[in-house]
């Protein structure tokens, strides 16, 4: 089954890994509230197992948390930290096949469940030497200021996943990324077990194509198939609630007052009021967010294509005053509806990642 197509604002990336960066920084003493500043997320959501959102509240976490710890190589330091366990039922299947082809197999099936921003695939090459294989690590959009940390982190996250299907101490052989070099990189990188390759075509990850079909210490076929079909299970019931989810986004699209009520909504898709609300839980999400989402996308648009007044944005938003829409922009993105405005005029600052 392929996973859904995703969008930035689609409510569907899960607390995984932020949940995991958020644990992290709080036990060195970090304050959540500066973790969590203009995120609008709240500590009970990083670790509510059905509690999906957009890519901005993400963004804006691992921006906090970079500023606050002061480091912007925190991306390496907190990837190598990450268990494989944390990913779940994906990697359970995975750790349980027959082999290394057969766990890449169902990674490559399976990996949306857990990082549904990042899509997991075989790569044909070339390689630099005979006798190689990799595996490509695609971001689904893109990762604006926070391509470095994110990048690197799937790719040392990724390895680490490797090597704890493989019981093995190295098994990643090189990578390659599209970003350029970052500063200050040959300060951390001895702390990767494998070199990087900076400015390449894609991420890949290459390993010895001998690995693949090296048998695995914890394969067990009958939990194999039995998570494999766990993972089929929620694998159909995300794509149920991101088509669902999907749908609801397209009709708020075409809705000039965003003023149609859930009843409204349900009835035009063809669901009853009370099966639309339940597939918007179940995807973590309700419609007041999504009124909430397509009200912060068609903002930014107006803000950044249009020099309409930002007191007519408002109005045209269904806000009854600017003051309110400004309160709820800063929540949906951190920034007012002046300051991101003078910021897509600006030049950008390079080298912030």
């Amino acid at each position: 089954m392929s996973d859904p197509v995703l969008t930035p604002e689609d409510p569907a990336l899960p607390m995984t890994y932020p949940g995991f960066v958020f644990r992290v920084l709080r036990s060195e003493g970090h304050e959540a509230q500066a973790l969590l500043s203009g995120t609008g997320l709240d500590p009970a959501q990083l670790v509510d197992p059905n509690f999906r959102c957009g890519f901005s509240p993400l963004r804006l976490l691992l921006l906090n948390a970079i500023e606050q710890t002061g480091d912007p190589h925190l991306g390496i330091r907190l990837a190598k930290r990450f268990e494989p366990t944390y990913i779940g039922l994906p990697a359970y299947a995975a750790m349980n096949a027959a082999n290394f082809s057969d766990a890449l197999t169902v990674l490559k099936r399976f990996f949306f469940l857990a990082f549904p921003a990042v899509e997991f695939d075989f790569d044909d090459g070339p390689f630099e030497q005979a006798g190689e294989r990799a595996v490509c690590l695609r971001p689904k959009f893109p990762f604006d200021d926070i391509e470095y940390f994110a990048r690197i982190s799937a790719l040392i996250a990724c390895d680490g996943l490797f090597r704890g299907i493989l019981r093995m101490d190295r098994v990643v052989v090189r990578a390659e990324t599209v970003i350029e070099e970052p500063l200050g990189w040959l300060t951390v990188d001895s702390q990767i077990e494998f070199p990087v390759r900076f400015g390449a075509d894609a991420d890949r990850l290459i390993f010895a194509a001998e690995h693949l079909h090296r048998p695995l210490p914890a394969h067990d076929p009958v939990n194999h198939k039995r998570l494999t079909a766990l993972c089929e299970v929620f694998a159909r019931e995300a794509a149920i609630q991101a088509r669902a989810v999907g749908q609801v986004l397209a009709y708020l699209e075409r809705d000039k007052t965003l003023a149609a009520s859930l009843s409204e909504v349900a009835q035009s898709l063809g669901y009853s009021e009370r099966s639309l609300r339940r597939q918007l839980e179940r995807a973590g999400t309700s419609y007041r967010k999504l009124i909430d989402q397509a009200r912060a996308q068609r903002a930014r648009m107006l803000l950044g294509s249009t020099d309409q007044p930002i007191q007519t944005i408002a109005f045209d938003l269904g806000f009854d005053t600017a003051s309110n829409f400004a309160r709820s922009f800063k929540r949906w993105t951190g920034a007012t509806p002046k300051a991101f405005r003078e910021g897509l005029k600006a030049p950008q600052h390079a080298g912030r990642n």
